[in-house]
């Protein structure tokens, strides 16, 4: 995993009164620039959740909003993005389980899950 993604979320998450907003935005920017990859930033909000800096399934909700976000912005359609977002989030979660945090992988996969349901419907804001 990147530290570079993780202390950029972490700043991020730690800087501002609205911790959702800066999440979906850093994702957002992370993908939208070409520095990382939503994997690493899945990885890197999970490992947060892990010390307690951001609920996981917030966290993850929230990442996935701004991936899915960023590559509406570059021309892909709603559901391709949300299907290569999901990958991109069940290889994430698939590493940490691995790691022996099962209830830190089950949290993750209902942020994935809450994520879906927002981005599918129309964006609102």
């Amino acid at each position: 995993m990147d530290l570079k993604v993780k202390e950029t979320l972490k700043s991020a998450i730690e800087g501002t009164g609205d911790v959702a907003s800066s999440v979906i935005g850093t994702a957002k920017n992370l993908v939208k620039d070409g520095t990382s990859d939503a994997g690493e930033i899945f990885e890197a909000v999970i490992d947060l959740g892990k010390e307690g800096v951001i609920d996981v399934t917030t966290g993850v909700k929230d990442v996935f909003i701004g991936v899915v976000s960023a590559l509406k912005e570059s021309g892909k359609e709603t559901q391709d993005a949300v299907e290569e977002v999901t990958v991109k989030a069940e290889n994430a979660i698939g590493n940490v389980a691995e790691t022996g945090a099962e209830n830190v992988g089950s949290a993750a996969r209902q942020g994935v899950e809450e994520a879906k349901k927002v981005v599918e419907e129309p964006f609102k804001k």
